[in-house]
């Protein structure tokens, strides 16, 4: 991917010095198929790049959502390690010891407000 720079540059090149486009993508160090590419887009690396809007898996933590935000309501120091074991105890066999990561980006989360 290019910097948002190089492409300037080679907006410029192209536009304002009228070089050709061979020329101007080597001036601004990229190949004259991707050159072609970000002037037929007419748009920037940075306006072309999306967030990433999917998830990987289901979330494990949404059947006890609820339970966990009642948690941590209720006892506001509770830390998420021993809140994951008590839904490790509450249900046994439905978490694996590898989740805490998940559940901690959750909380952390849910802590600023972002998630419900």
């Amino acid at each position: 991917m290019k910097s948002d720079d190089q492409v300037r540059q080679l907006f410029r090149l192209v536009n304002q010095d009228a070089l050709p486009i061979l020329t101007a993508a080597a001036k601004a160090g990229m190949s004259e198929t991707t050159a072609r590419r970000y002037l037929r887009s007419e748009r920037l690396p940075s306006e072309l790049r999306l967030p990433p809007y999917w998830r990987t898996r289901e979330d494990p933590f949404a059947d006890v959502w609820e339970e966990a935000t009642k948690m941590l309501t209720e006892k506001p120091d509770l830390t998420v390690k021993a809140l994951f074991g008590e839904l490790q105890k509450q249900h046994p066999g439905h978490f694996k010891s590898g989740q805490l990561r998940t559940l901690q980006r959750r909380v952390k989360q849910w802590r600023a407000g972002e998630i419900d």
